[in-house]
């Protein structure tokens, strides 16, 4: 199975949605999205583990990638005995839904949107102003 995932396609779910993740949750995101094959548990806890560095419990490493299936962020695949993940979205498909879902949150959305484009640099603001 290999990680290959439209940026265009659809979301497992509503942008407004879109669910929290914790932080490692989010790293074990992040591998999903850099790999080329979709890793197990076991491959997962030696991506995370940095040179050096504390490797994460494989039973917690499991339990991550169990919530990231739970919330349609990941699915497995059970591939010779073992199962095998791969996100279902990019990161920059999470990133703009996780950004509809913080707008939704607001109860001023003009002021919010005007304070979001007042802090983007001058390149992404000439960017967003010719998408719209």
């Amino acid at each position: 199975m290999t990680t290959s995932i439209e940026d265009t396609g659809e979301l497992p779910f509503k942008p407004r949605e879109a669910p929290p993740v914790g932080a490692l949750e989010r790293r074990v995101l992040d591998v999903l999205w850099k790999t080329r094959q979709a890793p197990t548990t076991r491959g997962m806890v030696q991506e995370l583990t940095a040179p050096g560095g504390q490797k994460p419990a494989y039973t917690t490493v499991a339990t991550v990638l169990g919530h990231l299936v739970d919330k349609a962020l990941a699915e497995r695949e059970l591939i010779g005995g073992v199962w095998s993940y791969r996100a279902t979205l990019t990161g920059c498909q999470f990133s703009a839904a996780h950004m509809v879902r913080t707008l939704g949150e607001t109860n001023d959305r003009r002021r919010c949107l005007t304070r979001f484009a007042g802090m983007l640099d001058p390149q992404d603001a000439a960017f967003l102003k010719s998408l719209l």
